[in-house]
């Protein structure tokens, strides 16, 4: 009954949270809030959520290794990579930093003594940066940024819970500051490499089983479930090891392995799954944290809680305003974060779920309720004021939800349809349809609508951006129509999988420093650690390097033909558009340059070796026709004429006669 209740309220306030444009985060704290008050006159069956021990269950077992395997199975693991050093920085020196912080704050300032001021340090450096990630990703803000703070807050988390448990085993068996800091030392890198080693030999073992069995996405969320729940207590309860870091790395490893050995059917199943299960999830997380406002309890301990919010806000002002621009080099950007970011980057510090649940569990072991007093007061005002503050903010620092460029895709966008629109009449223009003029009056109605976007978006080219600005959105709206044309020849079985990530991620990292104005990559038919690997061993064509070169050969293939289909569009939509003819050059002579690169390499492959080029052709010629047979099955099962039975049996049948 109780998760009915929660079910409900996160249900009511999420339209609630659009109406008003609240944080979702925010009003859910407000509704939990609510239910806390009025529990006892409405008689709310919610007893078991307001059980210390109960709710430090729900919370460290069940709710947060979904987020973080959610979370970390999203991730976009080439931007991950790319900026692993200032991720890392972010999440163990800083969080270590702020531990300090608040603890030198609270033994200095207050009664505690220096054991409780640590662990309070310890449980309150990890941060929920939801709030701010929502409010850069509608200020189009650059994705490296976003993965940064969502990188921050993934690892962090497992950093400040690992923490807490080293310190709590250190108390245990050592007296005195420096001695618990040695054990502690040791003890916090050997829990630490126990999750990552737990984490990633399941993950790879997930990853074996999903070859093997066949396609099934019952069977495939639910090894997914195994695999996070089972990570997490299998290092937490056999290993002795840090659950949430084997959760994370179960997570990324999974991430990394993109897309994975099951059908596009099953990963979309597999993606909603956990998508749903993240937002129920999340939403709980928040209605719990309001449930456990105790405002009697807030006010007596707010002379301690002021004094902790101090130290947080200092360590977060260090890290944003200090750190952050130092670690720029650490990062694929050239440009520094703008000013305007890293005061967002300061208010969305927020405390959550995880300082929550460490909190109660250190209250049980304990029986201090001052550490849960103050985890509480800090997540509510955190949640509160910071969120609270995100919204207003964004306005006073004039960013916007969308700038030029995007009203100019939106523009470019309708044009396009529009002119689509006309070309879908014509054919109804000779048929019976006309006979009524119907199809006439509607064409002549696009007329007028076609002109008014070309000439706003004339006017926006001519005085809001100019040249450059013209050349940036060519540029982006080429990258695009590419990255489209890829994924058709990855659906169709043209392309691996591999090779479409590998190029989107190229793509999308020219997208990004174009957006953003920083150095635009060079383009590499190879992945970067693949190219680097050829060029300083200097690798011969050998049997041993088959598979390197099969990849840059099918690499050269899928962008031979994607630049190609780039030009052609190019053409088709500059003629009905009116942009300048040096613009429109610069724009294409890119493209012809990527193109006639593509040639090269392919016409040296097929001379240098012939076998390797005609395998990759058979086998992605192959893939291509299973694509067509499993299509044309799938049209007569959506007439009802064969089951899902039928049409793998038939399928069977089909690769049993190839072989």
């Amino acid at each position: 009954m109780a998760m009915f209740i929660l079910l409900l309220a996160s249900a009511i306030t999420k339209p609630l949270a659009k109406l008003t444009r609240i944080p979702y985060s925010v009003l859910l704290v407000l509704a939990g809030l609510l239910l806390h008050e009025t529990q006892d006159l409405l008689s709310l069956p919610l007893e078991a959520l307001t059980n210390k021990e109960v709710t430090h269950d729900i919370i460290l077992f069940v709710l947060l290794p979904t987020l973080v395997f959610e979370t970390a199975y999203n991730l976009d693991i080439s931007k991950l990579a790319a900026n692993r050093l200032a991720i890392f920085v972010l999440a163990l020196p800083c969080v270590l930093i702020s531990t300090l912080v608040v603890a030198a704050f609270i033994s200095g300032f207050t009664s505690l003594d220096w054991h409780v001021a640590l662990l309070l340090g310890a449980i309150l450096s990890a941060t929920d940066p939801s709030a701010v990630i929502t409010a850069f990703r509608q200020l189009r803000a650059p994705k490296d940024l976003i993965m940064l703070i969502e990188g921050e807050s993934l690892f962090n988390d497992a950093t400040a819970i690992t923490l807490t448990k080293i310190l709590v085993v250190s108390f245990a068996f050592a007296e005195g500051f420096w001695p618990t800091l040695l054990n502690g030392s040791g003890l916090f890198l050997l829990t630490l490499g126990g999750g990552i080693i737990c984490g990633w030999l399941l993950a790879l073992f997930l990853l074996l089983l999903l070859k093997k069995m066949p396609d099934d996405p019952f069977w495939e969320i639910s090894l997914s479930l195994l695999l996070a729940f089972g990570s997490y207590l299998f290092a937490e309860e056999i290993l002795n090891a840090s659950g949430i870091v084997a959760t994370a790395t179960a997570g990324i490893t999974i991430a990394s392995k993109a897309p994975l050995p099951i059908s596009r059917k099953s990963q979309q199943y597999l993606n909603h799954f956990w998508s749903y299960l993240s937002f129920i999830t999340t939403a709980s997380v928040f209605l719990i944290v309001g449930l456990w406002m105790d405002l009697t309890l807030i006010w007596e301990n707010a002379a301690i809680s002021l004094i902790v919010l101090a130290a947080l806000w200092l360590s977060r002002a260090f890290i944003a305003y200090a750190l952050i621009p130092k670690i720029g080099h650490l990062q694929r950007q050239a440009k520094a974060i703008p000013i305007e970011f890293r005061h967002l980057i300061f208010v969305g510090g927020l405390r959550g779920a995880v300082t929550m649940a460490l909190a109660m569990g250190l209250v049980t072991l304990f029986g201090n309720e001052t550490i849960l007093s103050v985890a509480i007061s800090v997540v509510f005002f955190t949640t509160l004021l910071q969120g609270m503050l995100i919204g207003p903010l964004t306005s006073h620092l004039g960013l916007k939800e969308r700038d030029i460029n995007d009203s100019i895709a939106c523009a470019e966008l309708t044009l396009s349809t529009l002119h689509h629109s006309r070309k879908a009449l014509q054919p109804l223009l000779k048929s019976a349809f006309a006979k009524t003029g119907a199809p006439q009056e509607l064409s002549l109605k696009l007329l007028p609508m076609i002109k008014a976007q070309e000439r706003q978006l004339h006017h926006w080219f001519s005085v809001e951006v100019g040249p450059i600005g013209l050349w940036n959105r060519l540029m982006l709206r080429c990258a695009s129509i590419e990255i489209g044309y890829l994924y058709r020849l990855f659906d169709q079985g043209l392309i691996r999988g591999v090779i479409f990530e590998e190029l989107k991620n190229s793509l999308d990292e020219q997208m990004e420093a174009i957006r953003h104005q920083y150095q635009r990559p060079k383009f590499s038919l190879l992945p970067k650690e693949l190219s680097g690997l050829l060029h300083r061993a200097r690798i011969h064509i050998t049997s041993s390097s088959q598979k390197l070169i099969e990849q840059e050969y099918e690499m050269a293939w899928a962008r031979f033909l994607s630049c190609n289909n780039v030009l052609d569009e190019f053409k088709a939509w500059t003629e009905d558009e009116e942009i300048p003819e040096a613009v429109a050059g610069s724009v294409a002579k890119i493209w012809q340059g990527w193109l006639d690169s593509c040639e090269t390499k392919i016409v040296t492959i097929e001379h240098q070796q012939p076998i390797i080029s005609a395998q990759v052709q058979r086998r992605l010629l192959r893939n291509y026709l299973l694509t067509a047979q499993s299509e044309h099955l799938q049209n007569y099962v959506q007439q009802y004429l064969i089951s899902e039975e039928d049409a793998e049996q038939i399928k069977e049948q089909l690769r049993s006669m190839e072989t």
